[in-house]
């Protein structure tokens, strides 16, 4: 099977091209490499019922219920289930924790998984500060410090890989590994500059535009689950998700349904306040800080972070593996879960 042979490779420090897979860098560390029996375990995991399915078939039976906590930053929505080391994930822009019914059903049973609502997303309240970088990296980490987590691997999606990574970057003591899907950093001197004009524009954008949509705020809270109701009606998923999707008919109707639902619910003044983090420096700054064991991956078609805005990512870590999937777009985790699972769980038990 793809996924075990992917799983081998990983884990084997190997470089050739896969079917369906393009394992393009090594693990840069001696504690990334194989032993026997992390091959075994891998071995059986890949090849197992519930792993060689894609994880929405259970749609809507595994997925934790969400739980609210008070952070000192304001409340925050996240779902927690399973036992063992903590596993923290975070959703990319627009998303929500339900993104992750994957990860709840392949490792839940080895792990203490966490999803997290960003502030604004999902059942999360929006924060009383812009939600910019800074802050949902703030919110982040105290919800970690809330639950008293430590020696933790710390994921994102898109945006939720740059909120992981400067939380990885601010409290190295907390985080043992890393794992960034679908983000990249500028792929030249050139980009990086036109990208920070665009965070600078963006910002003000953002400022000028706050009071006007946490004014329409009320009507969106009104009309959102009407909203939601038709979002989920076909054809709107596919249209949705054709623009970040490779091929929307691989993916199961309820993945796409919970996207556009999840879209639609997102606090306008928060997306756009979140849509600043294109061309933050402080990005840039914390791929140069993260020290720890770092898994990389990506689609190959994914048109927002190209594959070689990925392999600029990678050469800016300190120890970094990427891993990119063929006919894939911008979301691994409902294109290819089979195959994306097993890499993290492969990552994860290394």
């Amino acid at each position: 099977m793809v996924e075990e042979q992917l799983v081998r490779r990983v884990l084997a420090d190997e470089h050739p091209a896969q079917s369906g897979v393009t394992l393009v860098s090594a693990f840069e560390t001696e504690a990334l490499r194989p032993r026997q029996e992390h091959i075994r375990r891998a071995r059986s995991r890949a090849t197992s019922p519930i792993r060689a399915t894609a994880p929405w078939k259970g749609f809507g039976m595994s997925l934790p219920a969400s739980r609210l906590i008070r952070l000192p930053s304001g409340y925050l929505a996240y779902r927690r289930a399973g036992e063992g080391p903590p596993v923290v994930l975070i959703h990319g822009w627009g998303g929500s924790s339900r993104h992750w019914l994957g990860a709840f059903v392949t490792l839940s049973d080895e792990y203490d998984v966490i999803a997290i609502d960003l502030p604004g997303f999902g059942a999360s309240p929006p924060p009383a500060l812009p939600a910019r970088l800074g802050t949902l990296t703030t919110a982040t980490l105290e919800l970690i410090e809330a639950l008293e987590l430590s020696y933790l691997a710390l994921g994102g999606h898109s945006l939720g890989a740059a909120v992981a990574m400067l939380a990885a970057a601010a409290r190295p003591d907390l985080v043992n590994r890393l794992i960034l899907t679908s983000f990249g950093l500028p792929r030249s001197p050139a980009e990086a500059e036109l990208m920070g004009c665009l965070h600078v524009q963006l910002i003000f954008s953002s400022m000028l535009w706050a009071p006007w949509l946490d004014l329409w705020s009320m009507w969106q809270t009104a009309v959102r689950p009407l909203a939601q109701a038709v979002s989920m009606l076909p054809p709107v998923p596919q249209v949705l998700a054709g623009q970040v999707v490779y091929d929307v008919a691989g993916v199961p109707y309820p993945a796409l349904a919970v996207g556009a639902a999840d879209l639609v619910a997102m606090h306008a003044r928060v997306g756009l306040e979140a849509a600043t983090t294109t061309g933050d420096p402080t990005v840039i700054g914390a791929s140069r800080a993260v020290a720890v064991p770092t898994l990389i991956i990506g689609g190959r078609e994914d048109r927002i972070f190209p594959p070689d805005s990925a392999r600029a990512l990678a050469r800016a870590l300190q120890r970094s593996g990427l891993v990119l999937f063929d006919r894939c777009g911008h979301v691994p985790m409902a294109e290819v879960p089979g195959p994306f699972y097993s890499t993290l769980g492969a990552f994860l038990r290394a």
